[in-house]
């Protein structure tokens, strides 16, 4: 990328006319006047130039170009299947989110009257929360149960739509008088008894349509309710109440903050001409808890990595974006695993394992589960199946297959460890309720099973006295576990429960302690050398106490033994690579760029991104400093200029910074000597370099005008601050 490229296209710029305001047009080039026709060329289409008949128009091929063009679309169908399988499940939780808020604005909108308000207007006030991107959802659900349910026309305005009350009025009676009838409706509505036209905005308008329409009330929802002026809402509110006694209208005010800081807008005048009710929205927290559940629910395919789920989930947080928005992250997620994993084809199931090619065998061989799988099979002395391994393609094949199966079985031992670990929450109640995305994290992260979390339930289990322990042996019993290769038998000691605590002869069970409830052990004071000393002697326990206590020590142990066996770290099983994404650079590139560091190293180091050896990338050096770093006439105009701008202070002459570019320029011409020595066309093509790269200094917002001096600029930027 030579800087001889950008003066070619400047060539005749010094003998042409456009610098002038006006100047005769005179053609270089004469359009061909021949009565021949010329010669019909076959076109290539550009849509598949550079495209082999092989090729797929959206994957291309891995395994450095090796792989089949079979497995290619199969890796693509299956990763459409699995992404509308993730939008199914998501829309399908999206649906019943907000629904008891949507059925109570309803029930609100259909009984509000004026005459039950005591003459005021029916205000609805949604506490929406601070997830703006999520109230245009929220509204569409509410403004589609309204007009199932009823003829009213439901109107929503946004602050974008309301620059001033006539604005409002037209956005509100044009929304209002086409949602049943069409344009058309609007004319005939327009029309009052005699023949006059009324204004776009009169109110009038939509007077004559409710009574044309048989229309009860009229529905304004508000989507962003403090985002609208004060004093325009309270012009507002004012002409609707004067119109009360023939336009019953009903308003709706979504609410990101509190009713307090909303109500503190309006003045009192405009508040007492209102009367209604508030309505709770289900927080965003809960609504990220329950996507993410579906999205990593028993019927997904991938799963996501501990460090790529967690930077999601506290992204998410942190910046209170839309559910759509977190959901294009997991769309983002599924396409970056399909489009660079070639073992992503195994989540095809058995189609793909019937025609794996030997490239993707050695791709397994070389993955790191597979080195760790032939370490363990070595400590264990298994060294046949390590060979077979290395050497038998069909073996391999095989332990692809069982591997399959394993990790079917061991993600859905984890999640029924969820909701075992849920149930123990519930029951114990010794903490508040864990969320599940959390749950997940520590356990694809294989951290879970010695976590605080787990220790601190299996503490409380051994004291639990028999009517909690009742309840929560027949909780768990009732839960219907997917795994089937690990059991969770707590029948036997149910029973054996069950008759202890009625063993005696009245109808009431008896209530059972436990040895490890300190609260109900004696405290013993001894008193020696004049000092109190305080210790804990075991109570006097019955034998059935006694009997109790081991049936906790089992429970325990059955417990124990079976997190163990289901919260497994799913990083060591192996082939893990093909079913566990957590990639986050591709990710953090996408949805937290860094644009101004991107331009930085652009300008300072344009051969990173041009990869072209005369501007030190591509490897055409010999990866020495002077080959990636500092100036060089075979850059662009525009990194020359930014260079020599990092080395200024804040204030720049421009006839110093011409003169250094100029110095730079000329040695690529071969030229030697200061400016004065350059004449002609040379100096006129590198000064227009020099005008373009300025511009696109200023452009970026680097440099303006210095008031201070005419010939200086203003240097507004630095390099890494």
């Amino acid at each position: 990328m030579s800087i001889s490229g950008d003066v070619d296209d400047l060539a005749e710029l010094g003998h042409s006319n456009e610098h002038q305001p006006c100047y005769i047009y005179q053609p270089t080039t004469t359009r061909n006047t021949s009565p021949r026709p010329a010669k019909r060329q076959k076109v290539e289409d550009p849509k598949k130039r550079g495209q082999t008949d092989h090729d797929h128009p959206h994957f291309v091929r891995l395994l450095e170009g090796k792989e089949s063009p079979k497995h290619v679309t199969l890796r693509y169908d299956t990763f459409r299947a699995q992404q509308a399988e993730l939008q199914d499940r998501v829309n399908d939780v999206l649906k019943d989110l907000n629904v008891g808020t949507v059925q109570e604005v309803t029930a609100f909108v259909r009984d509000a009257a004026p005459e039950k308000c005591l003459g005021k207007l029916p205000v609805g006030c949604i506490l929406a929360g601070p997830g703006i991107a999520s109230h245009g959802r929220l509204f569409e659900q509410i403004a589609s149960a309204v007009s199932s349910q009823t003829r009213d026309p439901l109107v929503v305005l946004t602050s974008g739509e309301a620059p001033n009350l006539k604005g409002i009025l037209k956005g509100l009676i044009s929304k209002a008088t086409k949602q049943n009838d069409g344009d058309a409706q609007d004319d005939r509505a327009s029309v009052a008894a005699g023949a006059a036209k009324l204004l776009n905005y009169d109110l009038r308008i939509l007077h004559n349509y409710i009574k044309q329409t048989g229309a009860q009330k009229v529905v304004v929802a508000f989507q962003d309710g403090e985002a609208f002026d004060g004093n325009l809402l309270a012009e507002l509110v004012a002409l609707f109440n004067s119109w009360l006694d023939r336009i019953p209208f009903v308003l709706l005010f979504g609410i990101a903050t509190s009713l307090e800081i909303f109500q503190s807008k309006l003045p009192r005048a405009a508040i007492r001409c209102l009367q209604g009710k508030t309505f709770d929205v289900e927080r965003a927290e809960e609504s990220l808890e329950r996507v993410f559940s579906s999205a990593m629910g028993r019927t997904s395919a991938l799963r996501l990595g501990p460090g790529l789920s967690r930077m999601l989930l506290q992204r998410q947080r942190d910046h209170v974006q839309s559910v759509a928005a977190f959901v294009n992250s997991l769309k983002y997620a599924y396409m970056c695993h399909f489009y660079s994993n070639p073992l992503s084809v195994l989540l095809a199931g058995e189609e793909a394992l019937r025609s794996l090619q030997p490239e993707h065998l050695q791709a397994i061989r070389n993955t790191r589960s597979f080195r760790r799988n032939v370490e363990t099979r070595l400590e264990k002395k298994d060294f046949e199946a390590v060979r077979a391994l290395l050497d038998d393609e069909n073996y391999l094949l095989d332990e692809v297959r069982d591997s399959l199966e394993d990790w079917r079985q061991a993600e859905l031992g984890i999640l029924d460890a969820f909701e075992i670990i849920g149930v123990l929450v519930a029951c114990l109640g010794t903490r508040e309720p864990i969320s599940k995305s959390n749950l997940y994290v520590l356990a694809v992260a294989g951290d879970l099973q010695d976590s605080s979390i787990m220790r601190e339930l299996l503490l409380t289990v051994p004291k639990l006295s028999s009517d909690k322990l009742t309840h929560l042996l027949q909780t768990l019993s009732s839960l219907t576990l997917s795994n089937p290769q690990i059991n969770l038998d707590l029948g036997p000691i149910l029973h054996d429960l069950h008759q202890l605590t009625h063993a005696s002869d009245s109808s009431t069970p008896t209530t059972l302690h436990s040895t490890h409830a300190l609260r109900h052990a004696n405290l013993r004071t001894t008193i020696i050398a004049q000092k109190v000393h305080l210790s804990h002697r075991p109570p006097n326990l019955s034998a059935q106490d006694t009997a109790y206590a081991a049936l906790l020590d089992r429970t325990h142990a059955l417990l124990a033994a079976y997190f163990s066996a289901t919260l497994i770290n799913p990083q060591h099983m192996f082939l893990h690579e093909a079913f566990l994404y957590d990639i986050k650079k591709a990710h953090r590139d996408v949805f937290t760029p860094r644009p101004r560091a991107a331009v930085e190293r652009a300008l300072s180091r344009p051969g990173d991104y041009l990869g072209c050896a005369c501007c030190g990338g591509g490897g055409g050096g010999d990866g020495n400093a002077a080959d990636t770093e500092g100036l060089s006439a075979s850059q662009p105009a525009t990194a020359i200029v930014y260079q020599l701008y990092l080395e200024s202070g804040s204030l720049i002459n421009v006839f110093d910074l011409w003169s250094a570019f100029f110095a730079i320029v000329g040695r690529d011409e071969g030229k030697e000597g200061d400016v004065d020595r350059a004449e002609g066309k040379e100096m006129m093509r590198a000064l227009a370099l020099f005008y373009r790269a300025f511009a696109d200094l200023r452009f970026l917002g680097l440099i303006k005008h210095s008031k201070k001096k005419t010939d200086h600029l203003a240097k507004l930027a630095w390099k890494g601050l």
